[in-house]
C-alpha cells in the first residue's frame, strides 16, 4: 500500500492555501523544548507523559528520530518563535514538573491567520493557538493518520480549517471544535496526501485526490459541507494528472497544470482552467516542438497569473528556467 510505503520511506508531499485570504504558512525558524528522550521500545511510557502534560494544557508531542542508528522517541513541549522565549519555558517546565530539558530547532507545520491565531500540526495533534489560549482540535489516533496530512487550510473567514488524514477530508469548526468528516476515500489510498484549497467566498472547497509518486491524481470540487462532491478534471486513462491548483479570484474557476503522470523527467505540463460546470481551456500549453512545461508552482497576483516555463535538451533534461506572466483571462 501507498500508505506503507511512506512509512517507510518518511515522505510527506505539502499542500496549498487558496489565493486571496489571509492564511499563510509560517516558514520562519521556530524552536521547541526537549524534555526526554527514551528507546523506541519504551515508547508507551513516553506516550503517557505525553499524555498527562497535554492534559495540562502544555503543547506537548512526541518526535521519532534514530540516534547512532538506533530507534529513539523524543518527548518535546512548546512552540516559540525565540530560543530565549523557549528557554524561558523550559525553566518552567523543569520548576513545575520537574524535567530537565534543552532548547531544540522544532520543525513543525504552522498555517497562521494574520495575527488572529496559528494552527499548529504535531505528530501527535493539530493545536490551535490564538492570542488568548491554547488547545488540541484533533488526534490522530495512529501513524498512517499523522504522517498522511495534509496542509491545513484556514477558511477565509477563519472560522474552520479543513484538511485530509488517514484517507478522509475533515473539516473543523473553530467556535466550537465540532468535527465534520467531508469524504471518505473509496479504497485505501484514494485521498493519499491530498491537497486542499478554500474558493476565496468560502463556499466550496477543490481538492487533488491522490499526489504522489505517479499517481493520476484528479482535480474534485465539493460544497463547505461535503454536498455535491464531482470529479472536474481527471484523465480515465491514468496517463495524465493534476500537479497544482489556485482559485480565480471570483471563486468561479479553478487554475491548474496538468502533464504526465508517467516518467520523472516532467517539471509540470499545461496551465489550464475549469468553472465549476467543468468547462475547461488551455491557458498556457506546455509544447513538445519547443520542449518547454509550464512548472506546476505557480501563483496568482492580482489580476495576473505568475509561473515559470522550463526548457529541456534532447536528452529530456532541464536546460533553464524562464518566468513569464498572463492577464486572467475573462
Amino acid at each position: 500500500m501507498f500508505v506503507d510505503a511512506l512509512l517507510i520511506l518518511g515522505l510527506a508531499l505539502a499542500g496549498s492555501q487558496g489565493p486571496d485570504t489571509d492564511a499563510t504558512r509560517e516558514t520562519r525558524l521556530r524552536y521547541t523544548v526537549q524534555i526526554q528522550s527514551v528507546p523506541a521500545t519504551q515508547r508507551e511510557r513516553l506516550r503517557e507523559t505525553y499524555k498527562t502534560l497535554k492534559a495540562k494544557g502544555h503543547l506537548a508531542y512526541c518526535r521519532d528520530a534514530w540516534v547512532h542508528k538506533q530507534a529513539y522517541v523524543r518527548l518535546r513541549v512548546g512552540l516559540f518563535t525565540s530560543s530565549e522565549e523557549a528557554g524561558r519555558y523550559g525553566e518552567t517546565i523543569r520548576e513545575r514538573e520537574g524535567f530537565d530539558y534543552f532548547v531544540a530547532r522544532a520543525n513543525l507545520p504552522v498555517e497562521s491567520f494574520g495575527e488572529a491565531f496559528d494552527i499548529i500540526t504535531t505528530p501527535n495533534d493539530i493545536w490551535f493557538r490564538p492570542d488568548t489560549c491554547l488547545r488540541p482540535l484533533y488526534h490522530f489516533d495512529t501513524a498512517e493518520a499523522s504522517m498522511t496530512c495534509s496542509a491545513i487550510a484556514i477558511s477565509p473567514t477563519g472560522r474552520c480549517i479543513a484538511f485530509s488524514c488517514d484517507n478522509k477530508i475533515v473539516k473543523i469548526e473553530l467556535q466550537d471544535d465540532s468535527i465534520t468528516v467531508l469524504k471518505t476515500g473509496h479504497s485505501d489510498d484514494s485521498l493519499f496526501n491530498s491537497v486542499l484549497a478554500w474558493s476565496p467566498d468560502g463556499r466550496h472547497i477543490a481538492y487533488l485526490d491522490a499526489m504522489g509518486w505517479e499517481l493520476p491524481t484528479k482535480l474534485w470540487i465539493m460544497q463547505s459541507d461535503g454536498n455535491n462532491d464531482r470529479r472536474l478534471v481527471g484523465d480515465d486513462t491514468g496517463q495524465t494528472r493534476v500537479k497544482s491548483l489556485q482559485w480565480r479570484p471570483s471563486g468561479q474557476e479553478v487554475f491548474y497544470v496538468c502533464g504526465p503522470a508517467h516518467g520523472t523527467v516532467s517539471a509540470g505540463g499545461s496551465l489550464c482552467g475549469v468553472d465549476l460546470c467543468g468547462r475547461g481551456r488551455v491557458v498556457a500549453p506546455a509544447c513538445a516542438a519547443e520542449r518547454t512545461e509550464v512548472c506546476s508552482e505557480f501563483r496568482i497576483v492580482g489580476n495576473e497569473i505568475h509561473y515559470q516555463l522550463a526548457h529541456f535538451d534532447a536528452q529530456c533534461q532541464v536546460r533553464q528556467y524562464t518566468a513569464h506572466r498572463t492577464a486572467i483571462p475573462r
